[in-house]
């Protein structure tokens, strides 16, 4: 169907319509207001509703002629003044809450929307400085000296320079070539601007499709308020510009091909949490079936990649942080996050990968990536120089400020190289992400909780090492995950054959779907992936729990229990404080999956069950007790405690032995002391390894620090 162009109505009728529109609409005392405010505010925001309301006919008409009809509403707005002084000039005029009609996905637009009011839902991924830009350029020309304004256009990339000197403007009307034109900087007049590059929501792309982004141009207060992350509806008018011309053999060749660019009026934000996830009335009321049902988080447990079979106490762990805690600021500033960090190390085959994709398609906002293709640019954040913004610096966001809002999966981070993974301590911790770089300083959201991914150092467990030992990562990122499972690819004649049942079956079952796709079959998941995605996101919209005092209670009776366990002599710190943060986030998240205001006991004695199974998986020393500083620190309160008493042995050697001691003589000192002999080697090369200890002779070792 071709668009019929309305004819515009004359500016004295549009003028006197936006008159009415503004007194229906209760606005005078807002324009008087913002003129007493001027210039720390200069713009009214009207509601598209109120304008469609007032003047239907009007609001069509705004939709496509935006230039023309937004000028005319801004003369009214100074017509209501009582004294119009030279700010009035200066009030703008913005239009707010778009129709559905004027909303655009950035890959569908296309040349008809061309100089027409659109409404883009996006992310920022750039952002440029906020530079000056020439409004009305003033030239003076060189023959007659005369001075006169030749005005730019708006979001052009092209400055216009005078044809002739205009007799218009008092000139000589001397054509370009027989006189020359001189730009007269300090008397031209000039507006701040930046440019921004809004992108599609990644987490709605198609697997393998590249996300598109839209430039757009901000002016005067619109420009300095955006940074990198932040989810936006951009409303604006859609501009096209030529491309840069390039020389041929015949000259300049010039380019058919135009580029896009949005002329922003108003920019909306996103304050709602999670709010582009439609629910339908239907939908709701499905949902709140769940909320009292005991049972629910044990049916999202099995709804989670339910193909997957075993993995149950991950799975627990994923989906309390799939709903996750609640972020308090404190009276002081200082802020608790309440997203939860979970990491799983398995060997190879366990399906790690495979859960954390499904995990990104179930979850709202949910990004997936790799350690092996990330970098920290692609990260956190990265200052680049690019022609977006003229060979300027720009600021770039990367995945995990794209994710603030969402949830990140990363797989395979032990991939990553040392410089990478140490870009995440504080996103992982502060949720922010600081960027000192070309000059750019600036503090970037990334409040998102993360699911990763990674293989054992070596490849596979084994069993000579604890399993804090084999985790590729260094103690102060590990420290920052709530919740840490180990996975084990063990023999095991009965698990196997449950296990290898369940992998057939569902392979038999995808066949009897094929031949009859209404059969029911037995251990259907009981949330569909797409009711899933919803009912966490109405979830975590909707639900703040409170810690009731008998939950309380309990996660105070099980910290003081753990911690208990180190009071006895020569015994290692089982828990921190960091522990008790994640049992609180975990209660929460758990009464959050009921959809319950207040987290009772039963929720406390869930986290507290996802916490013990991480702490017997990986944070159990040789002798059977619980030592967290196997994932803090790196090293257990048993290996500190060797590490001494080997530096003491050597120490003691040294000292008799004239300044020098030899490898047997140590070997055999170290299994007097109950030391075996393939720990004290071990931790002599680890000395070695930190030029703790050198070998001046053969067979002839020294401390460095005697």
């Amino acid at each position: 169907m071709v668009a019929v162009k309305r004819t515009l109505p004359a500016p004295p009728e549009l003028q006197s319509r936006w008159a009415a529109i503004l007194e229906e609409a209760g606005l005078r005392p807002a324009i008087l207001a913002l003129h007493d405010r001027f210039p720390e505010e200069r713009s009214l925001t009207v509601p598209f509703a109120a304008i469609d309301n007032a003047d239907t006919p009007l609001a069509d008409l705004l939709l496509e002629r935006p230039e023309e009809v937004i000028a005319a509403g801004t003369r009214a707005m100074r017509e209501l003044l009582p004294v119009a002084g030279p700010e009035a000039d200066e009030l703008r005029l913005r239009v707010t809450g778009l129709p559905s009609t004027a909303r655009r996905l950035i890959r569908d637009i296309r040349e008809t929307d061309l100089n027409r009011f659109i409404a883009l839902d996006g992310i920022v991924r750039r952002v440029t400085e906020v530079r000056p830009q020439i409004r009305d350029a003033v030239f003076q020309c060189v023959a007659c000296r005369t001075e006169f304004h030749e005005p730019q256009d708006e979001g052009s990339m092209v400055f216009r320079e005078p044809l002739e000197c205009p007799e218009s403007q008092g000139g000589c009307g001397k054509p370009q070539g027989r006189t020359r034109f001189r730009l007269l900087a300090d008397k031209s007049t000039y507006v701040d601007a930046q440019r921004i590059e809004l992108q599609e929501h990644p987490e709605t792309l198609r697997h393998g499709a590249h996300p598109q982004g839209m430039t757009v141009l901000l002016v005067e207060d619109l420009a300095g308020h955006v940074l990198p992350g932040n989810r936006i509806i951009l409303n604006g008018v859609l501009k096209s510009f030529q491309r840069a011309s390039s020389a041929g053999r015949g000259g300049i060749v010039r380019n058919t091909t135009f580029d896009l660019m949005v002329l922003g009026n108003s920019v909306e934000s996103k304050q709602v949490e999670l709010e582009e996830i439609v629910i339908s009335p239907d939908e709701e009321a499905l949902i709140q079936k769940f909320r009292g049902d005991p049972t629910v988080i044990d049916k999202i447990v099995l709804s989670l990649a339910p193909t997957i079979k075993g993995m149950e106490e991950e799975k627990e762990a994923i989906a309390l942080q799939l709903f996750g805690g609640v972020q308090k600021l404190h009276s002081d500033g200082v802020r608790v996050r309440g997203d939860i960090h979970v990491l799983i190390v398995g060997d190879p085959g366990t399906a790690k990968s495979q859960l954390l994709r499904y995990v990104a398609d179930v979850a709202p906002r949910g990004i997936y990536t790799s350690g092996k293709g990330a970098t920290a640019a692609g990260l956190t954040a990265a200052a680049v120089k690019d022609d977006f913004a003229g060979g300027r610096w720009v600021l770039e966001a990367g995945m995990l400020v794209l994710a603030d809002g969402g949830m990140a999966m990363i797989d395979e981070l032990d991939k990553m190289s040392p410089e990478d993974r140490s870009a995440m301590h504080e996103i992982l911790e502060q949720q922010t992400c600081s960027i000192a770089k070309a000059g750019i300083t600036s503090t970037l959201n990334a409040r998102c909780p993360v699911l990763a991914a990674a293989n054992p150092k070596w490849g596979r467990f084994t069993n000579d090492r604890s399993i804090a030992e084999q985790l590729d990562l260094p103690p102060t990122l590990l420290s920052r995950f709530d919740v840490i499972f180990s996975i084990k690819d063990l023999p095991d004649q009965g698990r196997d054959r449950l296990l290898a049942n369940k992998i057939l079956a569902s392979h038999r079952e995808v066949e009897l779907l094929r031949a009859s796709p209404d059969a029911k079959l037995e251990g259907t998941a009981p949330f569909a992936p797409d009711l899933l995605k919803k009912y966490i996101a109405y979830a975590r919209r909707t639900i703040r729990p409170v810690l009731s005092e008998e939950a309380l209670r309990t996660l105070e009776d099980f910290y003081v229990r753990v911690r208990k366990q180190g009071e006895e002599p020569n015994s290692p710190v089982p828990i921190t404080a960091r522990q008790l943060e994640a049992l609180v986030r975990l209660s929460e998240a758990a009464a959050r999956a009921r959809l319950s205001p207040g987290v009772e006991v039963s929720d406390a004695e869930r986290a507290v069950h996802v916490m013990e199974n991480y702490l017997r998986r990986v944070s159990m020393t040789e002798e059977g007790k619980i030592d967290i500083d196997l994932t803090q620190t790196g090293f257990s309160h048993t290996q500190r405690e060797r590490q001494s008493m080997i530096l003491r042995i050597m120490h003691e050697l040294q000292e008799a032995g004239g300044g020098v001691f030899t490898l047997g003589a140590f070997l055999e000192a170290a299994e007097k002391a109950g030391i075996s002999v393939p720990k004290a080697e071990a931790q002599l090369q680890t000395l070695k390894n930190q030029g703790e200890i050198i070998e001046p002779r053969p067979n002839q070792l020294q401390l460095v620090r005697f």
